[in-house]
């Protein structure tokens, strides 16, 4: 084929209805391919505002769970007998140890027993 021929055929076909007929189509099914991907992102943002709502709800009953039932009363005839403490005094304390160095430490009635033969780490 001739140069010319080339340049006839070319000419004709950029010229030619059908060239504007397909460029037409082709720009409708791209308006049509974005507006379709506008319409699924609208869609998405609108179900995820209408979810929030909801998981809201859903957390807080979640969150409130056994903490929200009401604590039972304890029966009255349950209860242990309680035993009297015994005080002693300190050289009644004292003599519960009888080979062991020891002290009383702090004010009376919060003193504390140190024994004085053992390592402190």
């Amino acid at each position: 084929m001739k140069r010319s021929d080339q340049h006839d055929l070319l000419r004709e076909l950029f010229e030619g209805d059908a060239l504007s007929d397909f460029r037409r189509a082709s720009l409708e099914g791209g308006l049509a391919a974005i507006r379709q991907q506008r319409r699924r992102r609208r869609a998405l943002r609108v179900s995820a505002l209408a979810a929030l709502p909801m998981l809201l709800a859903l957390a807080m009953v979640l969150h409130r769970g056994p903490e929200s039932a009401k604590p039972r009363p304890v029966p009255n005839a349950s209860r242990a007998e309680t035993t009297k403490v015994k005080f002693i005094t300190d050289e009644e304390l004292f003599a519960l140890f009888p080979d062991r160095p020891m002290a009383l430490i702090g004010k009376p009635g919060q003193q504390r027993l140190v024994f004085l033969d053992t390592v402190i780490r």
